[in-house]
Formats: structure tokens, C-alpha cells, sequence
């Protein structure tokens, strides 16, 4: 990820005028403070399309759709394109985010201006899904994903119960992001993300996924356990306890006794209800663990008749 300076992300290579980059980056609330409003910029209307974002953003970990268009003039930071996506990040009150910027050098703020009613112009913007859409025939993995778990779509996503349960993109930064030591949504680019999809980790992501289609089904009432931070955690889990060996300590899962866990996590109304309006940060993360981690010791205790380790990573502490 391109590290952040004085607002602007750092550009590689010669900054002429003209140059334009699209890249991936981490928001706050402090980075977008720092943004300034161009005067030709639209007033902001709270509209119930900003609230229903401000909702999706808060289950979904913070993932802005789209791609932002900022804009610098004589070393200050524009928002050229996106304000109203900016403005339901603060509205939502996340400590952090995740969002595609394009970058561009305007000479003039007229030429600014006029790079915004174009971008306005258009008719549909690209949104990450839109992406991952436009991908999908030159990718054997997401294909695979798709043939098999027609729950994960691009559009739609849990608005009824014969609508897709999970996007293709906020899929594969749970996935990728369950990779790392500490799990986090992968701040990669969707582009990035698809071409580290290889046919082997698809596999192993339809086998999770297909586990949480029977355990959690597709009603709404358990809508969010398949949002982001249960999703990325349960993943999470899944490659230490079922694809690999946390410890010698810890018991290696059954693909059937982690269904069984998955399926204790829909049945326990008191976490699904303490899911809403949390997401994957730290302030979340550590206590969704030791909910997800106690609730899957008593399944596997149950299932097995005798005590059991389980991870304890340092971040869950």
C-alpha cells in the first residue's frame, strides 16, 4: 500500500503536471480533514442513498465503493470526484477505511472543473465489483468461486432471500485479508487481489464457503455473519485450524466439526446481535475473536468429549 504524506499519497516516478495514478489506500478521519472542497463542488445532500452507504460501510469494514478522484493544485488536495462517499465515511464514525483513489495534477482549478463534469458525465462508474465482473472470464479462481457459490454476486447483495449473501470484492479482502498474522481488510487493490487468487486458495475459499451456505443459510436474521469482520475471523480460523496446524497444541479441525462451529455461531443469537455496527478494526476485532473462540471451544469440547487448545494470537489478547 502507498504510503500516505501530508494527505497525498506519494507519487513514484517524475510528478508532472498531467500525471494521474490510481492506487489503494488506508482513510481516517484525520486524512480526509485534510482534503479540501473545490468551489465548483456540488453541496453535499445527506440523502437516504449517503445513509444506506453509511450502513454498508459500518458491516462491510469501512470498504468505500467506486473510486475516489483527488485532485492537486499548487501542493493543496482536492475532492474532485466522490465527496458524498467521503462524507458517509464520517458520517459513519470509523476509526478507518479502505478505498481506490485516482490521483491527478491539475494545472488550473478551471482544468479541475472541468475533469468533474466530465466524471459527472458519465454514465455508470466503475465500482470494484464492476471490476471483478469485468474480470471474472480471465480468471480460472473467481470463475470456479462463482460456478459453485452462486451466493457471491456483484450486485444486490442481501437485499432478499434469492440475492447473493456477499460481494465478490469484500470476498476476497476477507480472504486475502485472513492471510496475515493479524487479520485485516486487504487494503489491495481488486485488481491486485484477483491475480493472487490461484486455483488452489479458490478451492479452499469454496470449501469455506460452502461450510458457512449450510450453517448460516441465506435469511436475513443471519445477514451478519456475513459481513466483514466475522467473515475475515472465521477465515481466519479456518486456515489454522483446517488447512494447516496453529500448534502442536491445537487440535486440527474436521471440515465437518468447523461446519458444526459455524453452525453454533448462527445459533447463538446473543453474538449475531452484537455484530451489528461492529467492524474490522482493533477495537472490534479482539473481543469478536473471544466471542467466535468461546463459542467454538464448547462446540469442539462438546463433539470431541475432552478440553481442547485454541489459537491465542497476541492481537486477541
Amino acid at each position: 500500500m502507498t504510503a500516505i504524506k501530508g494527505g497525498v499519497s506519494a507519487m513514484r516516478g517524475p510528478q508532472r503536471q498531467t500525471q494521474t495514478r490510481v492506487d489503494t489506500i488506508i482513510v481516517s478521519p484525520a486524512l480526509i480533514s485534510t482534503w479540501k472542497v473545490p468551489p465548483f463542488q456540488r453541496p453535499i445532500r445527506t440523502n437516504s442513498k449517503v445513509l444506506d452507504l453509511v450502513e454498508t460501510l459500518r458491516m462491510d469494514g469501512g470498504v468505500l465503493p467506486g473510486i475516489l478522484t483527488i485532485g492537486i493544485l499548487e501542493g493543496a488536495t482536492y475532492i474532485v470526484d466522490g465527496q458524498h462517499r467521503v462524507e458517509a465515511f464520517r458520517l459513519s464514525e470509523l476509526a478507518e477505511g479502505f478505498t481506490d483513489v485516482r490521483y491527478r495534477y491539475y494545472e488550473t482549478m478551471a482544468e479541475m472543473a472541468e475533469d468533474f463534469v466530465r466524471l459527472n458525465s458519465q454514465l455508470v462508474k466503475m465500482r470494484p465489483d464492476d471490476i471483478l465482473r469485468g474480470l471474472e472470464g480471465t480468471s480460472k479462481g473467481l470463475q470456479y468461486i462463482r460456478e459453485l457459490c452462486p451466493f457471491v454476486g456483484y450486485d444486490q447483495i442481501r437485499r432478499g432471500p434469492h440475492a447473493p449473501m456477499i460481494s465478490a470484492s469484500m470476498l476476497l479482502r476477507a480472504w486475502t485479508g485472513a492471510v496475515h498474522a493479524t487479520p485485516r481488510a486487504n487494503g489491495q487493490s481488486s485488481i491486485d487481489m484477483l491475480r493472487s487468487l490461484s486455483t488452489e486458495e479458490a478451492a479452499h475459499c469454496v470449501e469455506f464457503l460452502l461450510a458457512a451456505d449450510k450453517a448460516w443459510g441465506r435469511d436475513q436474521e443471519y445477514a451478519r455473519l456475513w459481513g466483514l469482520l466475522n467473515m475475515t475471523l472465521c477465515m481466519w480460523i479456518y486456515r489454522r485450524t483446517v488447512l494447516t496446524a496453529y500448534s502442536a497444541k491445537v487440535p486440527k479441525l474436521s471440515k465437518d466439526l468447523f461446519r458444526k462451529c459455524l453452525i453454533a455461531l448462527s445459533a447463538t443469537s446473543d453474538f449475531v446481535e452484537w455484530l451489528v455496527g461492529r467492524n474490522l478494526t482493533e477495537r472490534d476485532r479482539s473481543p469478536a475473536y473471544g466471542k467466535i473462540k468461546t463459542i467454538f471451544v464448547r462446540t469442539i469440547e462438546r463433539e470431541l468429549g475432552k478440553k481442547v487448545s485454541f489459537p491465542k494470537p497476541e492481537w486477541a489478547s
